[in-house]
């Protein structure tokens, strides 16, 4: 968000250059400036800019890491794997057609997640919800328990099971 804004306030100066430039060509106004200065000036900001916007690492190499304490031995979990391990568990529900899964965290780093599935047209409501977030439970129990906060199942939308896309 930071890289954002600079990039943005940035960016305006060199608007704010590049205008002056064009009004000292135009207007041969004096700026009391040179106008190789200006040129430099928009050129080191336009490469700054560049630098700032393209400084981000890639989402898969920066994926959020857990770190799960066993006695002596500590496991470490991405969020990739846990996003695994709950699609797994999900798609042992035969009436979910299709899922999407949020992985947040609460202020005690606690994981909380957000499960929004597409259902089978005519699927039991309260025992497939019950069903998804027991197998998802499930998947945190022994391992990650006190890492676990809740889970959140939303109905999306339905989908007509008898073509047998998921």
């Amino acid at each position: 968000m930071i890289r954002r804004i600079l990039s943005i306030l940035i960016l305006f100066i060199i608007v704010v250059l590049t205008f002056a430039e064009t009004m000292v060509w135009l207007l041969d106004i004096d700026l009391n400036l040179s106008n190789n200065y200006i040129n430099l000036g928009v050129f080191a900001l336009s490469l700054l800019t560049l630098f700032i916007l393209s400084g981000g690492s890639n989402k898969k190499e920066s994926q959020k890491k857990i770190y799960i304490k066993q006695d002596k031995d500590s496991v470490i979990i991405t969020e990739n794997a846990i996003n695994q391990m709950v699609e797994n568990a999900i798609n042992k529900v035969s009436e979910v057609m299709s899922s999407d899964i949020k992985i947040s965290y609460n202020k005690e780093k606690k994981i909380t997640l957000k499960v929004a599935l597409v259902l089978d047209v005519g699927s039991n409501l309260p025992k497939v919800t019950e069903n998804v977030e027991q197998n998802v439970r499930q998947v945190f129990i022994g391992l990650m328990e006190e890492n676990f906060e809740s889970v959140q199942v939303v109905i999306k939308g339905f989908r007509d099971g008898s073509t047998n896309i998921k």
